[in-house]
């Protein structure tokens, strides 16, 4: 019957060793998110939820520098509280079983600790002897041994760090030059940029079909002449040729005035020369 005293004995001390612990990680995650909104100028988001700019310029209590530090502290705050939420949500099948914790750090406990314990109501000679057994071992155990104070004092370091940098950016005013207002004022001049720039790839030149514009090298009296086709010219074809060139196509042209006609049909009677260049062209246009 001593052994469910003695287990009360340890759970109080285990769950207040638990408790502070967990109050150190809760204060060492506040100041953790009240350094981040210092440092970024997070105050600026409250300012978007109605009511709160009129409530910072009615009220007279608090300067504006304060007042903001009070919204960053209330908004950290939330924060922490919602990320508790979220924790004991997702562990709350996970419940402390301060039995199963004892024998699992202490081997020499092992079931026979459970097995007293459930027999506790039944007395007999064999579970009065398991009694008073486990509680002489219970007895012997030194319970700081499982506390954790490793990580109580990791909790507590990252507090102080945190607690002092807040301590600091508050006494000298310090933040970084970054804000939300800035970043949505970036966001928003970047927009119009994007427009124009879609503005601007509409209104390029859209490459024409591959038909209606057919580019040939002919040789010309052992010259090379670049010409290129435009149906849009009444011939049916532009040339890049020397002045020569030109003067003994017109004048070749001219004697068979007669027999040519500016059409988009094929004529035996221009230069031979020109001859695998039309052919290309309309068959090109039929294709």
């Amino acid at each position: 019957m001593l052994v469910v005293p003695l287990l009360n004995k340890y759970k109080k001390y285990l769950m207040w060793s638990y408790r502070t612990l967990g109050f150190l990680q809760i204060a060492g995650k506040f100041a953790f998110l009240f350094l981040l909104m210092i440092l970024f100028n997070l105050y600026e988001l409250a300012y978007y939820v109605p009511g709160v700019d009129n409530l910072s310029k009615s009220q007279t209590y608090l300067g504006t520098y304060w007042f903001n530090l009070g919204l960053m502290a209330v908004g950290a705050l939330a924060l922490t509280f919602i990320a508790g939420l979220i924790y004991r949500l997702f562990n709350r099948g996970s419940k402390f079983n301060l039995v199963n914790f004892l024998e699992t750090s202490f081997p020499e406990l092992k079931t026979r600790l459970s097995t007293a314990y459930d027999n506790r109501q039944n007395i007999n000679i064999v579970t009065k002897k398991l009694l008073e057994d486990v509680h002489s071992q219970l007895s012997g155990i030194k319970i700081k041994k499982i506390v954790p104070k490793n990580q109580i004092f990791r909790s507590f370091l990252i507090f102080l760090l945190a607690a002092g940098a807040v301590t600091f950016c508050i006494h000298e005013g310090f933040s970084f030059d970054v804000s939300p207002s800035q970043l949505i004022d970036d966001m928003r001049n970047n927009i119009p940029n994007m427009n124009a720039r879609a503005a601007y790839e509409d209104n390029e030149k859209v490459a024409l079909d591959s038909r209606y514009k057919i580019e040939a090298v002919i040789i010309k009296n052992g010259d090379k002449v670049e010409m290129k086709i435009n149906p849009s010219l009444g011939l049916g074809f532009t040339s890049q040729i020397d002045a020569n060139t030109g003067n003994n196509f017109t004048e070749s042209s001219d004697g068979l005035n007669e027999k040519f006609r500016q059409s988009q049909t094929y004529s035996e009677n221009l230069p031979e020369e020109y001859e695998p260049l039309i052919k290309q062209y309309f068959e090109a246009l039929s294709s």
